[in-house]
C-alpha cells in the first residue's frame, strides 16, 4: 500500500514538473520579452537567449517524464529507475535552494518543494517492500 501511494505521489510530482515546462516556456516568456525589449541586443544573441529559454522548458518536460516513468517502474516493484527521479529531485532541490538564497524570491520555493518530493519519494520507494508479485515479474525471461 505504501508503494502504491508513494508511486502515485511521485507520478503527480513528475506531472507538476512536466507542466512547469509550459508555464516556463509560454507564460514566463512574457516576462522575458518585456525584459529584453529595452536592451540593445543583436539578433544572434536574442535568438540564442530564446533557444536556451525553450531548451530549459524542454528539460523540465523531460525531467517530469523521467519522474513519471520512475514512478511507473516503482509501482511495478522495479527500483532501478528511481535513480532518475532521485537525480531530478536533487537537481530541483539544489536549484531551488541556491536561487532562493541568491534572488530571495518566494517563487523558487516551488523548486524546493518539487525537488524534496521527488527526492524523498524516490528514496522511500527505494526502501519500500517490492510486493508479492514484483520479483516474479522482474525475473521472468522475455518470451
Amino acid at each position: 500500500m505504501l508503494r502504491k501511494i508513494a508511486s502515485t505521489l511521485l507520478a503527480l510530482t513528475g506531472l507538476l514538473i512536466g507542466l512547469g515546462a509550459f508555464g516556463h516556456s509560454f507564460v514566463g516568456r512574457r516576462a522575458l520579452d518585456a525584459g529584453l525589449a529595452s536592451l540593445p541586443i543583436d539578433v544572434h544573441t536574442d535568438k540564442l537567449i530564446y533557444l536556451v529559454w525553450y531548451f530549459c522548458g524542454g528539460c523540465m518536460l523531460v525531467f517530469g517524464a523521467l519522474a513519471i516513468w520512475s514512478a511507473w517502474k516503482a509501482m511495478r516493484g522495479e527500483r532501478g529507475a528511481l535513480f532518475a527521479s532521485g537525480l531530478v529531485g536533487a537537481f530541483y532541490l539544489l536549484v531551488g535552494v541556491l536561487s532562493l538564497i541568491d534572488m530571495r524570491e518566494p517563487f523558487w520555493s516551488v523548486f524546493v518543494v518539487l525537488g524534496m518530493l521527488a527526492l524523498v519519494l524516490s528514496g522511500l520507494l527505494g526502501f519500500a517492500p517490492a510486493g508479492r508479485h514484483a520479483a516474479s515479474r522482474v525475473d521472468q525471461p522475455l518470451a
